[in-house]
């Protein structure tokens, strides 16, 4: 029997078969690309969760420096206060004054390094708020005044009678701009005078209401080729200047970025050895135009006179002292608490009529130890016990945070003895 070929299989077009192979291609090619784009958002991922742990660490940083810091100078400046509360003799009370001078000196160049280090990392934020310009300018300028009368300087503040009084703003932030600028003002004037002029611009269609302040001085001036970098961190315009005036050369730098924050512009005019004029402008909006002013008188506390018993939380036993020792002068009774356990376990066995509370101590911190108090309180159906904060932290968040704790008010570092037993008098009942 004659055998019979199968028939060949059909080969596919040519065609076909290039179709396939460029479908494979971009198959293939997808796939690269969906890898490609996977390995980057991992990496994206990554590099967030580092920086936010980065951000994180840095605030810390910030908080654990601002609270060490500050602790130091507490104990500096509260030993002075109650040094200058003794007999002292001449020589002892210029030893004091000298030392107080820098003291604050310290004090203030903390303040910009922090300040500096947060404008930096981004963790800066106003606050707005309703603003008195003249407790806003009595404030910036007080000290400063009586420093040009040391100096023989004449000072004056000149206000156009269109500003607004009731502003709303950042006073806090707003002050440290004009206590920087009156005060390099006054530092840098040997003979003549400083003024500050403040001007008002109503707002148009497109503008908002904007308040000008002008701070000028018959000082030393400025070199022309300093003038574009004064507002740079660290410059100051001679060295010979750093070293006769002293300084970090970071207040103007500060300066600039609180005004930029604020929505504001900063600028200077000046020639060496004719003065200087520092200018700058922000968007203070009037505080509700056309409601009166609201006039509230003092009202005595319930426990302006009365001896307290006060729970006075504190890791510190040298602040525990000096603290200490400002309550006593006032015949408050003090119990003490070295950590934030402690603290609990005192104030939910006695009764106490204030408790003052450091907010970052070892094994319990303040925040944690001032919850526990108030859920204590809760759950025994017990009225709260006032809790005065002592804190480093001086952000509004900070603030609010002691707040979201439990605490009825907050009292930064340094704390002064008229500041104390004054908070005291106004948060105990």
């Amino acid at each position: 029997m004659k055998q019979i070929a199968p028939p060949p299989e059909p080969q596919p077009p040519v065609a076909n078969d290039h179709a396939a192979r460029e479908l494979e291609k971009r198959v293939t090619e997808l796939t690269r690309e969906l890898d490609r784009q996977r390995r980057h958002n991992e990496e994206l991922h990554t590099r967030h969760a580092t920086a936010t742990a980065a951000y994180r660490n840095q605030g810390e940083l910030l908080a654990h420096v601002s609270h060490e810091i500050r602790s130091l100078i507490q104990l500096t400046t509260g030993t002075v206060e109650l040094l200058r509360q003794t007999t002292l003799n001449r020589q002892q009370e210029e030893y004091l004054c000298a030392f107080q001078h820098s003291n604050q000196q310290l004090l203030a160049l903390t303040n910009d390094i922090l300040d500096a280090a947060k404008l930096e990392a981004g963790r800066f934020r106003l606050e707005e708020t309703e603003l008195s310009l003249d407790e806003l300018l009595a404030g910036a300028t007080r000290l400063l005044a009586w420093e040009a009368g040391r100096k023989g300087l004449s000072f004056e503040v000149l206000i156009d009678d269109s500003v607004p009084r009731q502003l709303r703003g950042d006073p806090k932030r707003l002050q440290q701009v004009l206590t920087n600028l009156i005060g390099n003002a006054v530092k840098f004037t040997r003979t003549g005078g400083v003024t500050l002029q403040i001007d008002y611009q109503a707002p148009g269609p497109a503008t908002a209401a904007m308040l000008r302040f002008t701070v000028a001085d018959t000082g030393i001036g400025i070199p022309n080729d300093q003038l574009r970098e004064i507002f740079d961190r660290f410059v100051q315009s001679s060295p010979a200047t750093a070293r006769l005036h002293g300084g970090t050369g970071l207040g103007l730098a500060i300066a600039r970025d609180l005004v930029t924050l604020m929505g504001g512009e900063i600028a200077v005019e000046s020639s060496e050895g004719h003065g200087s004029r520092f200018i700058f402008t922000v968007p203070l909006p009037p505080d509700r135009p056309g409601r009166p002013a609201v006039s509230r008188p003092e009202q005595e506390s319930p426990a302006a006179d009365r001896q307290l018993s006060v729970l006075l939380a504190e890791d510190s036993a040298e602040i525990r002292l000096l603290l200490g020792a400002f309550l006593s002068r006032a015949a408050h009774r003090v119990d003490f608490a070295a950590d934030g356990a402690e603290a609990v376990a005192m104030a939910t066995s006695k009764r106490y009529e204030v408790v003052l509370m450091d907010m970052q101590m070892p094994i319990l911190d303040g925040y944690l130890a001032t919850s526990a108090i108030r859920d204590w309180e809760r759950q025994h159906g017990l009225p709260e016990v006032p809790i005065l904060a002592l804190t480093a932290a001086v952000e509004r968040s900070d603030h609010h945070r002691c707040r979201e704790a439990g605490c009825s008010g907050h009292l930064a570092k340094p704390i002064r003895q008229e500041a104390l037993l004054r908070a005291i008098r106004e948060i105990a009942v």
